[in-house]
């Protein structure tokens, strides 16, 4: 079974892009997208499998990603999923606020293709087939 990778933003044709990106390039990942925290952590609370990793924008209108990720960190079988918040714009405290919250790391938005495929194999080559997504940090 592939391992299942979340990405959240609110741009349609970001997450347009990042579905080709790992159709193409990546496709030893599923992926589900969700352009809202609200619709990922519902689909959460229903899917019978977790996923490996979440790629979570910071700047969503409604629920930003600092508070998606409140919300799932406050939840003990979501806590050990890896969150790496990707964006486009950031002040320094708002990188600070995210790791307080629980992010495992903070990158900037990769804005085409290439930059993409790099971003996105080095964070799934990290997060899920070295760390491996059942282990907890200890």
């Amino acid at each position: 079974m592939k391992p299942l990778i979340y990405v959240i933003d609110n741009e349609t044709d970001y997450l347009q892009l990042v579905q080709y990106v790992f159709v193409e390039f990546l496709p030893d990942y599923a992926v589900s997208l969700f352009s809202s925290g609200e619709t990922m952590l519902s689909s959460l609370q229903t899917s019978l499998e977790q996923p490996a990793l979440l790629l979570l924008d910071l700047h969503m209108p409604g629920m930003s990603g600092q508070q998606t990720l409140s919300h799932l960190k406050a939840r003990q079988d979501w806590k050990p999923i890896p969150v790496v918040m990707v964006t486009s714009a950031t002040a320094k405290g708002e990188i600070q606020a995210c790791y307080e919250a629980g992010a495992n790391s903070c990158l900037a938005k990769p804005m085409n293709i290439d930059a993409m495929k790099t971003l996105f194999k080095q964070v799934c080559a990290y997060w899920v087939d070295t760390k491996g997504h059942n282990t907890l940090p200890g």
